[in-house]
């Protein structure tokens, strides 16, 4: 079957070859033309084209401009296969007429150097008709061929390359047929900006992102003390091209320093950053050239919700904590948030029927969303470019999906979409393991949320809460109180349980500190506030309605050895299990305890991550748990996670 489509392709290419070369120059360009325009709504790498153009020129261009840029990038790759097709029709009369070498001069100094040149291009223009054009200009050029898996096919093209005189290299043989080349002071051709893979080439930052360059050219060069001239052909108007031939870059004999040859690599990217920038539809956007990168945009959408927002840049640092990848230092993660802000209630209702319309057309038209958000997220929207999407909390994982097809990223979300989004794919989805119901399919389920706090950030909070405390140093026990929810209840009678016994075990263990939430009931402030706040082994009492800094829970937790903290509340729990000191749950309502809380808790207890007790019980439960080891459980699923992210990196 491949000997069938070898033949046939060789068969139809020399038809087209035939037919094209009997039309005139400009009337066959034009079908080019036409071909790359059809082609354009044919091929999935437009796509690819779209972000990568977006990564790299950033908001220079806008959208439409963007797909304009695209749109005329393919009727260019038309045109080219036309003029490699016409490669036996180009003699001296076609090359005067369509094109114009600038600074010719240079090209001809580096010859009489008697060493050889190195002429360094790139995938840009119509650089197949370089090395015609120096072999009508009497200079044939020795260039590196791909090798096509379908070799009659692979022949046809390598003639239409040397028609002129050129020499097609194979590849790994290329080192020793292009040194014996520049020995005979002949012209050697590379094509210096593709990627060299995970191992080859250095890494250095290409239009912002570091990727590997190759190096080979330099190494090559620097071997025989041949010149390197940076050389890159335009297309203009139609059928015309204009060369131009840059000043050389130094060189060196027998040079073999490192540092070298990356300052040499560093001075033709800024070169090709510029003729990109200039040409933006000249340059081969389709070829996924950041597919090797050790720069990782983060993009984390924010809904407002302090524990959404807290878990997604906790996520964000697990993705820091990777500082390789391949075995290659020097990974990069600049992080952007954006506050997703809609107009109004209806806005956030609406917008996730219209996703459900726009996401197949979401690349190059994010503005359509506009009319959903206040003026500073929209703007914010259609500028982002990412690798990562992250999202935390239902209502931002339409939004998610819409930007991850924009940029070509990756889509993370934290906890559970809600339908029909749950049945979407993510490239990860972190899921509560006692949630339930249909999930995605790429799913990390974790016990504990996401949001380890920053230890400066833990030792400031600490500080300021043991400055307002007398004797920090007796602090053994901080007691955090939740509230009812529409199954939980908490009785009056049932803290005053508590309190009773933590009175009592003050003399045995030590002092106390207490705060509630925002949903703890008035009467048990009241309560806390007329009979707890003047126990002597109670050192602080926030209410959290009257006083609520953020830095109270964290410094709590921080200065005792003990949490205690409500059933009622995963994410609490969850917080105080992550601090790595021993967690009491306080049973104050189990039988109405939520399905999920019930899961939540018997997972823990079966990792040994907590121990529970009810009120009356808390006397004999503390005793145990301070004999009980450290739990291994944060560590466990710190490594599952860095393992996963690796693994999508």
């Amino acid at each position: 079957m491949v000997k069938i489509l070898d033949l046939a392709g060789y068969f139809v290419l020399r038809g087209l070859v035939g037919f094209f070369n009997l039309l005139p120059h400009r009337i066959a360009i034009g079908i080019g033309s036409i071909l790359g325009r059809c082609a354009y709504y044919m091929s999935g790498r437009r796509r690819v084209a779209y972000a990568d153009l977006k990564s790299a020129l950033g908001n220079s261009l806008s959208e439409a401009e963007r797909w304009r840029v695209v749109k005329k990038h393919y009727a260019h790759l038309g045109k080219m296969l036309v003029e490699i097709l016409r490669f036996p029709s180009f003699d001296q009369k076609i090359l005067d007429r369509v094109v114009r070498i600038h600074h010719r001069e240079r090209f001809e100094e580096a010859i009489q150097q008697g060493k050889g040149v190195v002429l360094l291009t790139a995938h840009f223009g119509n650089w197949e008709l370089l090395q015609i054009v120096s072999g009508i200009l009497g200079k044939p050029m020795h260039v590196l061929a791909r090798e096509q898996k379908h070799s009659k096919l692979n022949d046809f093209l390598n003639d239409l390359r040397e028609i002129h005189g050129s020499v097609s290299v194979k590849r790994g043989i290329a080192v020793r047929d292009f040194l014996r080349a520049l020995r005979k002071q002949d012209l050697v051709g590379i094509l210096g900006d593709q990627d060299a893979g995970r191992d080859g080439g250095i890494i250095i930052p290409f239009f912002g992102r570091k990727t590997t360059i190759p190096t080979g050219a330099f190494e090559l060069a620097n071997r025989t003390g041949a010149p390197v001239l940076p050389c890159f052909i335009v297309r203009g108007s139609g059928a015309y091209h204009d060369i131009f031939v840059e000043p050389p870059i130094e060189t060196r004999a027998h040079e073999k320093s490192k540092e070298f040859v990356k300052c040499q690599t560093e001075k033709y990217v800024k070169i090709l950053e510029n003729y990109i920038g200039r040409y933006p539809d000249q340059w081969l956007w389709e070829a996924k050239r950041w597919k090797y990168t050790w720069t990782k945009r983060l993009l984390i959408l924010s809904d407002g919700k302090a524990g959404h927002v807290k878990q997604s840049k906790a996520l964000a640092k697990a993705f820091r904590d990777l500082q390789d990848q391949y075995d290659r230092p020097g990974m990069e993660y600049p992080t952007r948030v954006i506050d997703v802000i809609f107009k109004s209630g209806v806005h956030r209702i609406l917008f996730p029927f219209v996703c459900l319309l726009i996401l197949p057309w979401a690349q190059g038209r994010i503005r359509w969303l506009s009319f959903f958000f206040k003026k500073e997220t929209s703007q914010a929207l259609v500028e982002a470019s990412a690798d990562f999407v992250i999202s935390a909390g239902a209502s931002l994982a339409p939004l998610n999906l819409c930007l991850a097809k924009d940029s070509k990223a990756k889509s993370i979300v934290i906890m559970k979409p809600s339908f029909p989004f749950q049945f979407f794919r993510y490239d990860l989805a972190v899921i509560p393991a006692h949630d339930r119901g249909k999930v995605p399919t790429r799913i990390f389920r974790r016990l504990l949320a996401l949001g380890e706090s920053e230890p400066q950030k833990i030792q400031e909070a600490s500080k300021k809460i043991a400055d307002e405390i007398p004797l920090p140093e007796k602090i053994k026990i901080s007691v955090f109180l939740g509230g009812p929810t529409r199954h939980f209840r908490m009785e009056l009678s049932k803290i005053e349980v508590l309190f009773s016994a933590l009175d009592r075990l003050s003399k045995k263990v030590g002092d106390y500190l207490v705060t509630t939430s925002r949903r703890t009931p008035d009467f048990i402030a009241r309560y806390l506030k007329d009979k707890i706040a003047r126990d002597r082994s109670c050192q602080m009492l926030v209410v959290a309605k009257e006083d609520p800094r953020p830095e109270v829970v964290l410094g709590m937790m921080d200065l005792a050895d003990i949490l205690i903290v409500s059933e009622d509340s995963i994410s609490m729990i969850s917080e105080a299990v992550q601090t790595g000191k021993k967690v009491i749950v306080l049973n104050l309502d189990t039988k109405s305890l939520p399905d999920k809380h019930r899961r939540f808790q018997k997972a823990l207890l079966e990792r040994s991550a907590v121990v529970s007790a009810a009120p009356e019980e808390l006397e004999e439960k503390i005793l145990q748990v301070i004999k009980l080891p450290p739990s291994l459980l944060l560590e466990e699923e710190k490594v599952a996670l860095q393992k996963i992210l690796r693994e999508i990196l």
